[in-house]
C-alpha cells in the first residue's frame, strides 16, 4: 500500500467517525461541570481516615475467602474423629502432626495473592502498600491456623490419655517447618509455580513426618521430648527468618517483590 492509498483510506475514517459522533447538548455538559464541581468542594475538605493497623489487620479477614475458613474447620473435624474412632495415641500422634503441616496449605492462595494476580504494583501505591498487605494476612491467617492447631491438640488431649506439652510439640514441630518451607518457596519461586511447589514441600514434611515414625517411633517416648523440644525451637527460629525475609523483600518494592511484573516496565 503506497503512502497515497494509505492517506487516502485515513481520511476516509476520520470523515466517517466524524459524522457517527454525537454532539453533546450544553444541558448534559453543564451538568456534568456541575458534578464536577460539587465532588472537587466534596474532595477539598474531605479528611483522609487511617484505620490504624490493629483495624486494618481486622479488615483483611473479610477478603480472605470463606472456603479458608471451612477447610481449617474440616481439619479440626477430622482430627476429632481420628481421636475418638481410633482411641490409639500412635494414630493420633501422627495425624495430630500431618494435619498441622496441611493447616499451611489452606493461607497459601491468599499469601500469595498479590503476585499470583499480578496486583502487587497496584497494592504499592496505595496508603497501606503490599508490605502492610502481607503483614495483615500473615497476622490473620497465623491467629486461625494457630487456633485451628490448638483445637487439634485440645481434641487429642481430651480424647485420649495424653499430656499437653507432648502433644503440642507433635503438632508444633510439623507446623511450624510446613510454615517456614511454604514462605521460602512463596518468596523464591516463580509466582505460576509457587502454590504448586508449595504443596509439594508440604507433603514432603508429612512424608518425612511417616518415615520418622515409622523408624523411629523411639522418639515419641517421654525420654525423648527434649529432642523435640529442641527441633520445634530450631523450627521456630527458621519460621521466624522466613518470615522476616518475606516482609523485607515486600518493604524493597516492586522490583525485589515481585521482578516478573516489575521487568515488562523496563
Amino acid at each position: 500500500m503506497d503512502r497515497v492509498t494509505r492517506a487516502r483510506i485515513e481520511g476516509e475514517l476520520v470523515q466517517r467517525l466524524a459524522r457517527q459522533r454525537e454532539v453533546p447538548h450544553s444541558e448534559a455538559l453543564d451538568g456534568l461541570v456541575s458534578a464536577m464541581l460539587v465532588e472537587d468542594a466534596r474532595s477539598a475538605v474531605a479528611q483522609v481516615y487511617d484505620l490504624g493497623f490493629i483495624p486494618f489487620v481486622a479488615a483483611q479477614v473479610r477478603f480472605i475467602p470463606a472456603w479458608t475458613w471451612a477447610a481449617q474447620a474440616a481439619l479440626v473435624v477430622v482430627m476429632y474423629l481420628v481421636a475418638t474412632a481410633s482411641a490409639s495415641a500412635e494414630a493420633t500422634r501422627m495425624t495430630v502432626g500431618i494435619l498441622s503441616a496441611m493447616t499451611v496449605l489452606v493461607g497459601v492462595p491468599t499469601v500469595h495473592a498479590s503476585r499470583r494476580y499480578g496486583v502487587a504494583e497496584l497494592e504499592y501505591s496505595c496508603l497501606h502498600n503490599t508490605a502492610s498487605v502481607l503483614v495483615a494476612r500473615l497476622i490473620a491467617l497465623g491467629c486461625s491456623s494457630a487456633l485451628a492447631v490448638a483445637c487439634m491438640v485440645g481434641l487429642a488431649v481430651s480424647s485420649l490419655d495424653l499430656g499437653v506439652f507432648e502433644v503440642s510439640l507433635w503438632a508444633s514441630l510439623p507446623f511450624f517447618c510446613s510454615c517456614a518451607s511454604a514462605l521460602a518457596v512463596l518468596r523464591k519461586a516463580p509466582p505460576d509455580a509457587a502454590a504448586l511447589l508449595a504443596v509439594a514441600v508440604v507433603a514432603a514434611c508429612c512424608s518425612a513426618l511417616l518415615l520418622v515414625d515409622i523408624a523411629f517411633s523411639q522418639l515419641y517416648d517421654a525420654a525423648s521430648l527434649a529432642v523435640w523440644a529442641t527441633a520445634a525451637a530450631l523450627a521456630l527460629a527458621w519460621l521466624a527468618r522466613e518470615v522476616t525475609l518475606t516482609l523485607r523483600l515486600a518493604a524493597v518494592g516492586l522490583d525485589a517483590f515481585s521482578p516478573h511484573l516489575a521487568k515488562t516496565y523496563h
